[in-house]
């Protein structure tokens, strides 16, 4: 897929349906492209500095960006225009989530938090605040009920959804934590780190299952 200039993809997401691909790069558009073809389906121009993550709505119909320019924003994934802006952060955002419902967002930012947002009027429902660093990624789990966070500061935490208390910190990376996800049955959490491992924990223990080494940083993680 050619279309962002030379410019470095730092995010991509397929639709449910895997219709579509959405791409985020150092060039302010996101782009939505057609799988089957690879042809431009179109481009967002609402952003004013680089798309650092993307995601769509578990419906499909929305997708949502995040950006340097300190702003979320949630788009018409037919249409294309601009849906809600989400501005709160005091820095650039680094990740963006839907919950599996599409009612919350959830996004992570240099600002060392993470705010929880409500998907419909894009108001605050809540800041996570903990991390010491860039809060790098930010994820759901499947039944909506709790937060992930990684950090620059090396950990991970887990956050409860509805009350915003933090129930457990992630220890044992030696470097930054990029990116982290929860099994699809909630009870595993993965973290990938600058450190060069992938580390599986157990969520209710937070205990290190399992350590996965590689030669290079580990950058984005996911569960099949």
């Amino acid at each position: 897929l050619d279309g962002h200039d030379g410019h470095h993809v730092s995010a991509v997401a397929f639709s449910p349906d895997g219709v579509h691909v959405l791409t985020g790069s150092f060039d302010p558009p996101a782009i939505l492209w057609d799988a089957g073809s690879g042809a431009i389906v179109r481009r967002t121009s609402g952003h004013k500095s680089a798309v650092n993550s993307v995601a769509f709505s578990p419906d499909g119909l929305h997708v949502l960006t995040g950006s340097s320019d300190l702003t979320a924003q949630s788009w018409d994934a037919g249409l294309g225009g601009i849906v809600r802006t989400f501005f709160g952060h005091s820095y650039g955002l680094s990740s963006v989530a839907y919950s599996t419902d599409g009612s919350q967002v959830l996004t992570g930012s240099a600002d060392h938090t993470a705010i929880l947002w409500d998907a419909g009027s894009a108001a605050i429902i809540r800041t996570f605040s903990g991390h010491t660093q860039r809060v790098s990624s930010v994820a759901f789990s499947p039944d909506g009920t709790r937060a992930l966070t990684g950090s620059d500061d090396n950990t991970a935490k887990l956050w409860d959804v509805e009350s915003g208390a933090a129930i457990r910190t992630f220890l044992g990376h030696s470097n930054d934590v990029n990116s982290v996800a929860f099994s699809p049955d909630g009870t595993r959490v993965l973290t990938g780190s600058d450190d060069r491992t992938a580390k599986l924990w157990d969520v209710e223990s937070g205990a290190v299952i399992r350590t996965f080494g590689t030669y290079s940083p580990i950058t984005s993680v996911a569960f099949s």
